[in-house]
């Protein structure tokens, strides 16, 4: 077994879907990872999402319920490292499968629990599920219908790979605090938590309303306001659709050029989108734009865009992707064998290294594929623990990051590690990173970070730049590719001043191939990946919008592969090159969806074409005032579900015995839940369907996220930080989204103001003074000077 993550052991007895997705990760990039399934699997066991989310593991089947088989349960994961679950915390407790009991046995395991809310929120009685979640947090109306007033149900699985994400940063952060203190911890990730996660850049509170973006549908293309910046989908001629991203300097201007309004367009000099627009040019980029990409076929359109530097490309299907070019040169499409379909095409594992490069994953095991090899997987010695003895406050302490990048995926790849306690310092030019004009966004991506400025294309500032990394644990950056050579700040010049040091690189689409160069912005690659058409239905066009983009999924990413490979070092003692780009995140991000053998696309989820759901147990369905969303798959949630519309002898209906008899038997099932939603208001349709124990929520139609930063429990769970004194003023905004029981999180400041550390992290490098007060003289760094009057 190669792979940075290749000593770990984890057993996954969760019974959600982002256990899978998690355990998928992981088990791409190297650990071994033990799926252990009820008998006959969980719900979604038969479902095309397993020939993706659990390729390259292992399948044993145990029921916990049974009191032999969980002590077997037990016995196994005495010789693991890592153990998710899916319990509530009373039930965990009630099998001792919570980590205080386990962890007699074994003490450096960590515990992985996928929850819905938190025990520490007010909603830590509701059920699990991602279109629960939805419905009560209000995600559904923050995507609204493009075809249909109401509220969306969401085609993405958006809060499943987010909280997957969360989990992965929080199990390999706990790794590495385990390398120091010899102990375990329990690890929380939460479908709320992942929602929160993926807010941040458009959902914060400022006290006089500033922000880059209006508060309305996030997908209506008037969102921008006056900011001079176009980012949407656009029909072309042909009735394709593309989306096109002006930001980048220069990038409007180059855009108005191409669709001909470069007449009627201002000349800007500085950073664009600190100019507002004018009125004409705000009709130009919000109305008159529309009917002018509807002159030229789309693969014209793309070709003047990216010939023009602007970025640009196609709306595609989920795995259409899988034929471009650049994913054939990276490599980024696997063929796996498959029982069904004779081979599958998927999207490989999402990460690279060079030194630490993982296998290609084998298919998914059947279901309990692995039950013969159970005894030998019982004799193996428990996982060793090797640690220093140092005790630690946070899991990333004492870890130094170099953070190169400008925009936001890599920024916020940095500030999630800051918020676990690692020394995140953004080094940037004279000029400052281009999303400072944009307050919400760059404080998102940079909040509690040290801020240097250094002029690069000096020797001397280049120099001071070296001696930074010469003490770095981590470089990271999202320059084009070639710059950070030309800058001398490369893989080749910096590994060779620093051996141990992990140079991590996020461009849009990779270091080679025939799109390396061209511009990546969000949500560009997730519309070519395929999220506009899973929301947008089946048999629709896509939609404009979805919840979850590349941004934060590279982000998230980025964070997961610099733990990968801390860990690989901390084994090898050996840094590493690890290649993160925004294409391969939003691939893995789709994994759900393949290509058969004759490359036709094959939804693993679909949403159906009113844009109510995936099937008759889990979808939204409208009352007389509103709508009331159920997820009710497992055999649990259905007997509930029955009691609670009057008809509890459905189970014994035959069509309806198993989940795969009710995926079956999908549309009788729909035509006799419908019904009891007709002459009730959502409220009396709820309050019966909770009554009975089954899982549903009203769906909520105005915004919770805008709300719940000023909720005290939110405050007071680390959720949303207070700050008057931020660079943009008095604020609040979303706070740490990972959450870990002996080393948790920090809070630190807002981003920093351009050169607010220079002075301090240039001494803690050995300049002296006077060394200091020459380069600041002559503006190869630069200080933040506040104004006397007050902070700036």
């Amino acid at each position: 077994m190669a792979g940075p993550l290749q000593s770990l052991v984890v057993i996954d007895a969760s019974r959600v879907m982002t256990g899978a997705i998690v355990g998928m990760l992981l088990a791409d990039h190297g650990a071994e990872v033990i799926k252990v399934e009820p008998h006959g699997g969980a719900f979604f066991a038969h479902d095309l999402t397993r020939k993706a989310w659990d390729r390259g593991k292992r399948s044993v089947e145990l029921a916990y319920e049974d009191a032999a088989e969980r002590e077997t349960l037990k016995a196994l994961v005495a010789t693991a490292d890592i153990f998710i679950h899916s319990l509530p915390t009373a039930e965990a407790q009630a099998l001792g499968l919570d980590r205080e009991t386990l962890a007699r046995e074994q003490p450096g395991l960590i515990v992985t629990v996928l929850e819905a809310y938190g025990d520490d929120t007010p909603f830590a009685d509701r059920p699990y599920g991602e279109s629960l979640a939805a419905a009560r947090l209000g995600q559904m109306v923050d995507k609204a219908s493009s075809f249909r007033p109401g509220p969306m149900y969401p085609g993405h699985p958006a809060l499943h790979y987010g909280q997957a994400f969360l989990a992965a940063i929080g199990i390999l952060a706990a790794i590495r605090a385990r390398r120091e203190t010899g102990e375990g911890q329990t690890v929380r990730a939460s479908l709320m938590d992942a929602m929160m996660a993926q807010s941040p850049m458009n959902n914060w509170w400022q006290e006089a309303g500033l922000s880059y973006i209006r508060t309305a549908d996030s997908g209506a293309m008037d969102r921008f306001g006056h900011t001079r910046l176009v980012t949407g989908m656009f029909e072309c001629a042909d009735g394709l659709f593309m989306q096109i991203h002006t930001g980048g300097p220069g990038g409007f201007r180059s855009a108005m050029e191409v669709l001909g309004f470069g007449d009627r367009i201002q000349q800007v000099k500085g950073p664009e989108m600190a100019t507002p627009l004018n009125d004409e040019e705000y009709r130009i980029a919000r109305v008159e734009i529309f009917e002018r990409t509807k002159t030229k076929p789309r693969d014209e359109w793309i070709r003047l865009f990216q010939a023009a530097d602007v970025a640009a490309l196609p709306v595609l299907e989920p795995a259409e992707v899988l034929l471009d070019d650049q994913v054939e040169f990276v490599g980024q499409r696997i063929d796996i064998a498959d029982p069904d379909f004779g081979t599958i095409r998927q999207a490989a594992p999402a990460v690279r290294f060079n030194d630490a490069q993982p296998d290609l994953p084998g298919p998914a095991p059947a279901i309990g594929a692995d039950n013969g090899a159970l005894q030998t997987l019982l004799a193996r010695a428990p996982a060793r623990v090797e640690a220093t003895g140092r005790t630690v406050r946070h899991p990333l302490e004492g870890l130094r990051v170099l953070d190169f990048s400008s925009f936001f995926a890599c920024g916020f790849a940095g500030r999630l590690m800051s918020d676990l306690g690692a020394d995140v310092i953004k080094v940037e030019t004279p000029e400052g990173d281009q999303m400072r004009p944009l307050p919400d966004v760059f404080d998102a991506a940079q909040r509690g970070k040290r801020g240097i400025v250094l002029n690069l294309k000096s020797p001397e500032g280049l120099a001071a730049a070296h001696k930074l990394v010469e003490s770095a644990d981590v470089v990271m950056h999202n320059l084009r590719p070639g710059k950070a050579d030309k800058l001398g700040i490369g893989y080749q010049t910096l590994s060779a001043l620093n051996p141990r040091l992990i140079f991590t690189y996020l461009p849009g689409y990779g270091s080679r191939g025939p799109k390396a160069l061209l511009k990546s912005f969000a949500p560009l690659v997730s519309g070519w990946t395929g999220l506009l058409y899973e929301g947008g239905g089946e048999g629709n066009p896509p939609t404009r919008s979805v919840f979850g983009n590349e941004d934060y999924n590279n982000g998230f990413l980025g964070a997961a592969a610099v733990l990968m490979a801390l860990e690989n070092r901390a084994r090898t003692g050996r840094g590493d090159y690890v290649e993160c780009p925004q294409l391969h995140s939003s691939l893995w991000t789709t994994s759900e969806h393949f290509l058969d053998g004759e490359n036709r696309v094959v939804y693993g989820m679909r949403l159906d074409k009113g844009q109510t759901g995936f099937s008759a147990l889990d979808r939204m369905y409208r009352a007389d005032d509103g709508w009331v969303c159920i997820c009710a798959r497992d055999d649990a949630g259905f007997a509930a579900l029955a009691r609670g519309i009057g008809q509890p002898d459905l189970p014994a209906d035959p069509r309806f015995a198993t989940p795969r008899d009710r995926t079956a038997n999908d549309a009788a099932l729909q035509a006799i839940v419908a019904p009891f939603f007709q002459g009730k208001s959502a409220a009396e349709a709820f309050a019966a369907l909770d009554a009975a124990g089954a899982p549903a929520e009203i769906v909520r139609e105005t915004s919770w996220v805008k709300e719940v930063l000023h909720e005290p429990w939110a405050e007071q769970t680390d959720r949303v930080f207070e700050d008057k004194a931020s660079i943009y003023g008095h604020i609040r905004e979303f706070g740490l989204f990972n959450r870990l029981d002996r080393t948790p999180g920090i809070r630190k400041g807002s981003a920093p103001r351009l050169g607010e550390h220079t002075r301090e992290i240039l001494g803690e490098a050995g300049f002296t003074p006077e060394q200091i007060d020459d380069l600041v003289s002559r503006r190869i760094a630069i200080e933040h000077v506040a104004p006397a009057s007050a902070a700036a």
